[in-house]
């Protein structure tokens, strides 16, 4: 988790215990705390990025407040994370929590949509990095969502 949110760790790890989802309170503060911490959108994403990449790894049977970067994530244009992703800065931890992302069951309002609107060099390399994973249902979520039309 960015430091800069550090005062709503308690919070945001309580989740995991008392089995609720994040409050739209608490997502509203997170990001308004993540948006003065990083003002440019790409620096934001690729650290919502990282913050998910921090937990398990897992696409399904995680802890609850792992959920939290993705619903954030989840707000951010696809655009955006195809930008964040091209951006000079990202790497393959980037790469490996973005396959987590999109995915993930229902992580996204327009998901196919959204996966359709990769391009298709992206594809193929988020592609590799769930196979690089070891996690068997991450690769399978990767097959059947990423899998490069011309390949379907």
């Amino acid at each position: 988790m960015p430091t800069t949110l550090d005062d709503l760790s308690v919070q945001i790890l309580s989740l995991s215990q008392t089995g609720e989802s994040a409050s739209l309170d608490l997502l509203t503060e997170l990001k308004v705390q993540l948006e003065l911490a990083f003002p440019d959108l790409i620096t934001r994403t690729l650290t919502l990025l990282a913050w998910c990449g921090a937990g398990s790894g897992r696409c399904s049977g995680y802890p609850l407040h792992e959920e939290v970067p993705g619903l954030l994530l989840k707000e951010i244009p696809i655009t955006e994370i195809v930008a964040s992703l091209q951006d000079p800065r990202a790497d393959s931890r980037h790469y490996a929590e973005a396959v987590r992302h999109l995915v993930g069951w229902k992580s996204r309002t327009r998901q196919r949509k959204d996966i359709d609107a990769l391009p298709e060099p992206m594809k193929v390399r988020l592609l590799q990095q769930a196979r690089a994973s070891g996690d068997q249902d991450k690769q399978s979520r990767a097959e059947r969502w990423l899998t490069p039309t011309r390949a379907r």
